[in-house]
Formats: C-alpha cells, structure tokens, sequence
C-alpha cells in the first residue's frame, strides 16, 4: 500500500462522523446517510486502497460473491411451518 493511503487510512480514524460523510461523498461521487464511523471508515478505506492499486475484475467480483453467497438448501415453502406462540393464540371461547 503506499505510503500517502496508509496516511489517509490513518487519519480517516480521527475524523468525526460528518467528515466522513462529507469524505465519502467526495470518493465516491454521492452522500450517505448513515452515520456509523466504523462502517464509513472501512468503506473509505477500501475505496481509496481500490483507487490506488487498482480493484477487482468483474469475473473476480462476481466470483466472490457466489462464495459467499447463502445459498438456500430447501425452496420456500417445502419445510414444517413454524407454531404459533401460545400467547399469540385465541384463548377458548374469546
């Protein structure tokens, strides 16, 4: 990673949320709503990281994803149904 990313990394760590925001809307063209600063600093560092070695192809993209993917074993429908909680249920003669 070079070094002035690393840099950047480093000080989007000290930033407030607005900052982030206002970050993020610099890198990646549009603003965000959210104001978690974890999740802004990991995706801003990741888009910069990106920009700066170059990202992932579409086949290599799309690869990861089906890896990842949770794929469901049963189709909707096919399995026991869930009960009802007894609470939930008409008491006799309501």
């Amino acid at each position: 990673m070079a070094t002035n990313v690393a840099r950047e990394i480093a000080a989007l760590a000290r930033m407030t949320a607005s900052n982030l925001r206002a970050r993020c809307t610099e890198v990646f063209g549009e603003p965000t709503r959210t104001g978690n600063r974890t999740w802004l600093v990991r995706r801003i560092a990741w888009r910069l990281q990106a920009l700066a070695e170059g990202d992932l192809s579409e086949g290599a993209r799309a690869a990861e994803l089906a890896r990842d993917a949770d794929l469901r074993v049963i189709p909707p429908g096919a399995g026991p149904r869930p009960r009802a909680c007894a609470w939930l249920r008409p008491r006799p003669g309501s």
